[in-house]
């Protein structure tokens, strides 16, 4: 990490809907800690965590920091690195299963009882040596009031494809906030948003999804919160790659959940504009292997030959018949029109709230249709550079906007409107 006096400056890029001015911003802490929590997993965090807090030993926006790391063994658990006895059992009634919920919920309670001024949770040690990243995640809190800092990494063209397909544009075109990596495992989070969170009835009425990225942003986002975004520099959670279809269900599912939560407040709300950005994007990561279109491709031919019956609960006619038209191509040729893309998600989530599908079921049927997805934005991008890309998933995000009043004629009147 680097050294400095002063907390980082970022460079803003307009304020998120209707903000606050600063003038009318939450106070931030005037005391107390910075807590941050490592999240266990490989490689171990504890050995992570014990060298950022010896290294965090002077302090950090001139406050002492704490750093802990979340264990589940034998119950989750808040764990003192150097004093692995010291741990404290997280709260039963805001575990949210051993999963992501039951992290956030330990740190959210954590916060709490500390009084922590900002709290943080940090994943594994493979960090950019170069960038000030967790100054980054927690000085927008202490010296300007932003409620949650969101991360956003330096990756490949083709590293989070879900993201880049699903999770930025729909969040933004449901929230109207240009949050570009909107799951990205890590955050930053206020003392009075953490204890609003804690405070949240999801914890008892939705144990198995409170807690998730998408909940957290969700609700930051709904609730017209000060919300900005951090760049950290290289991704760190590179690891075994996920199946497609698990990887839907995990991410994709808590953001259809959300959806039907805040229904009544994003069908009020009418495009985009950019939220706070600190830090700076940095050099794009180098690519892996290209994908290969063929095997991407296959899945969706396959879908449409075996799955018809379960995409014809979901999808109108007209889009199952675009869906052939654009699979008769051949690989290498195969593009999904943005649109097409975007009444195909809508599509899904308002199956997934009106409850179409066996769930898990609707989830695991998307995956041939994403795979699809995939293998024409490749097509269409494999020969251009990191900053065309990024011009063309922005032209996917605008398809979402504009489709949008799809998305609300579908799910107001989900039985009688004909698309």
């Amino acid at each position: 990490m680097q050294g400095g006096a002063g907390p980082p400056r970022g460079v803003r890029s307009g304020p998120m809907l209707a903000q606050p001015s600063s003038a009318n911003a939450p106070a931030p802490a005037a005391g107390g800690e910075i807590l941050v929590v490592a999240e266990a997993g490989p490689p171990p965090a504890a050995p992570f965590a014990a060298a950022l807090q010896a290294r965090l030993a002077a302090g950090l926006c001139g406050r002492a920091v704490k750093v802990l790391v979340v264990t589940a063994q034998p119950e989750l658990a808040l764990v003192d690195p150097a004093d692995p006895r010291a741990g404290v059992a997280a709260s039963s009634s805001l575990q949210g299963g051993a999963g992501r919920g039951g992290v956030v919920g330990a740190l959210l309670r954590e916060a709490d009882s500390r009084g922590a001024a900002a709290a943080a949770l940090v994943r594994g040690p493979e960090r950019d040596e170069d960038v000030d990243w967790l100054r980054l995640l927690v000085s927008p809190i202490l010296d300007e009031g932003f409620e949650l800092v969101c991360p956003a990494y330096r990756r490949g063209r083709f590293d989070g494809m879900l993201g880049t397909a699903i999770l930025y544009p729909l969040t933004r075109a449901l929230y109207g906030a240009r949050l570009r990596q909107p799951a990205g495992g890590e955050a930053g989070l206020s003392l009075a948003f953490a204890r609003h969170l804690l405070e949240h009835p999801d914890w008892h009425r939705d144990p198995g999804g409170a807690g998730s990225d998408a909940w957290v942003v969700a609700k930051a986002l709904s609730e017209r919160r000060r919300v900005c975004q951090a760049w950290l520099g290289r991704w760190p959670g590179e690891g075994v790659p996920e199946d497609a279809s698990h990887a839907l269900a995990r991410l994709v599912g808590p953001v259809f959940r959300e959806m039907e939560r805040a229904a009544e407040r994003w069908q009020r709300l009418d495009g985009s504009t950019p939220v706070p950005a600190f830090g700076a994007p940095g050099p794009p990561a180098e690519d892996r292997a290209l994908p290969d279109v063929a095997a991407l491709a296959a899945p969706l031919r396959l879908g449409l030959r075996e799955l018809d019956a379960v995409w014809g609960l979901v999808l109108p006619p007209a889009s199952r018949l675009a869906l052939q038209r654009a699979a008769a191509a051949p690989p290498e040729e195969l593009r999904l029109d943005d649109a097409l893309w975007a009444r195909v998600v809508y599509d899904f989530a308002v199956a997934h709230s009106t409850r179409a599908l066996e769930r898990g079921q609707l989830l695991r049927s998307m995956t041939p249709l994403y795979l699809g997805w995939v293998a024409g934005f490749v097509n269409d991008v494999r020969a251009l550079d990191a900053a065309a890309t990024e011009a063309r998933v922005e032209a996917l995000c605008a398809a979402f906007e504009r489709e949008k009043r799809y998305l609300i004629g579908r799910w107001r009147w989900p039985d009688t409107f004909n698309p």
